[in-house]
């Protein structure tokens, strides 16, 4: 199965350097995000049959937006919601113990003391969405997330070489043929 997956455009919260999570704020996209997420739609060369996205306003406006071009079914997934960071959701990165977030960078991160998800809760809810999907299919799927989300990905399938860093409104595609054991 082809899939491409697309981080959702540009926030208020990005911008400022916030973390966001998949509690607490829930941002709209910026203007600028809007705008990111339209020149990347007019440049995708894809035609995907399906388009599963996180329920989280950011990424739902930007499959919306995406779909403009496609007008195919749009899925919410909460298994590609952002991870949960806990209490830490909505502060700054640089209010936060250096350590941790170094952790995160890495792909060993522990938000469980502060009420949120490990990078284990997280690979598993991925790995869950995917077994749903005829993987072994010539489909083309659109996936709309997180960053976090396209990190882990990327750990998931080591095959897949990153194309470009995980901005807002980046493209990063993955062909899967089965899960990692």
């Amino acid at each position: 199965m082809h899939i491409i997956v697309i981080r959702h455009g540009e926030t208020d919260l990005n911008r400022e350097n916030r973390l966001q999570g998949s509690k607490g704020p829930n941002p709209h996209l910026n203007p600028v995000g809007k705008k990111m997420v339209e020149e990347l739609r007019d440049a995708l060369l894809v035609t995907p049959t399906t388009i599963y996205a996180s329920p989280l306003l950011r990424t739902q406006e930007t499959a919306r937006i995406l779909n403009e071009q496609f007008q195919i079914p749009i899925i919410p997934v909460p298994e590609l919601m952002e991870r949960d960071f806990g209490t830490l959701s909505g502060k700054f990165r640089s209010e936060i113990d250096p350590k941790l977030m170094e952790t995160d960078l890495e792909g060993k991160y522990d938000y469980r003391p502060y009420g949120g998800e490990s990078v284990d809760d997280v690979r598993a809810r991925i790995l869950r969405f995917l077994s749903t999907l005829p993987l072994r299919s010539d489909d083309t799927v659109l996936l709309v997330t997180h960053r976090g989300v396209i990190r882990l990905l990327y750990d998931l399938f080591p095959e897949s070489v990153l194309s470009n860093e995980v901005l807002p409104a980046s493209k990063h595609a993955f062909d899967i043929t089965s899960l990692p054991a």
